[in-house]
C-alpha cells in the first residue's frame, strides 16, 4: 500500500468575512451621509449669510445717504412709499417710507393718575394747567422736529427683505416756545 504523500496544510485565511465587509460599508455610508448633509447645510447657511450682509449694507448705505442729504420733510412724504431699483445691484430695490413722530395725548397717559376721588386744590389745578401747556408745546415741537425713515431693501429674485429705521431731525422745523 501506498501512502499518500500529499500533505494538506491549512493556512490561516487572512481577509474579511462578508459580515465584516457589510459593517464597514454601513459605517462608511453613514459617515458619508452625515458629511454631505452637513456640507450642504453649511453651503446654505453661508449663502444666506452673504445675502443678509448684502441687504444690511445696502440698507445702511441708503439710510446714510438720507441722513447726509435729507429731503424736505413735509406731510407729502408720508403719503407714498418711494420704491427704486439699486444701481449696480441688479435684482435689488429699496422702499423708503417716512413717518412723522407721534407723541401720545397726555390725558390718555395720565388718565388713571388722579383717580383718588379727592378734589384738586387751586394750586394743583394751576400746576396741572401749566403741565398741560408745557406738554402741548413739547408735543407740537417734537412732532415738527423729529421724523422716522424706514428703509426696506428687497431682493426681487429670492424675496428676502431687510428693514432698517432711523430718526431724522427736521432742521427746517418752525419751533415756537410760547409763554407759560
Amino acid at each position: 500500500m501506498m501512502k499518500s504523500r500529499f500533505k494538506f496544510s491549512i493556512k490561516n485565511q487572512a481577509g474579511f468575512t462578508l459580515m465584516e465587509v457589510m459593517i464597514a460599508i454601513s459605517i462608511f455610508a453613514i459617515f458619508a451621509t452625515v458629511f454631505v448633509t452637513s456640507f450642504g447645510y453649511n453651503m446654505l447657511d453661508s449663502g444666506k449669510l452673504k445675502e443678509d450682509i448684502i441687504l444690511k449694507d445696502l440698507a445702511e448705505n441708503k439710510i446714510n445717504e438720507i441722513i447726509t442729504n435729507p429731503p424736505v420733510l413735509s406731510d407729502n412724504l408720508t403719503l407714498t412709499k418711494e420704491t427704486k431699483d439699486i444701481q449696480g445691484f441688479d435684482g435689488y430695490q429699496t422702499i423708503v417710507e417716512y413717518k412723522k413722530f407721534f407723541v401720545p395725548d397726555m390725558s390718555k397717559i395720565t388718565a388713571g393718575a388722579t383717580a383718588d376721588g379727592e378734589e384738586a386744590s387751586d394750586e394743583d389745578q394751576k400746576q396741572s394747567e401749566m403741565e398741560k401747556r408745557i406738554y402741548s408745546v413739547f408735543k407740537e415741537n417734537m412732532e415738527k422736529m423729529i421724523w422716522q425713515v424706514e428703509v426696506t431693501v428687497k431682493n426681487k429674485t429670492s424675496g428676502e427683505t431687510l428693514k432698517l429705521a432711523a430718526w431724522l431731525y427736521n432742521q427746517n422745523a418752525d419751533v415756537k416756545i410760547g409763554t407759560f
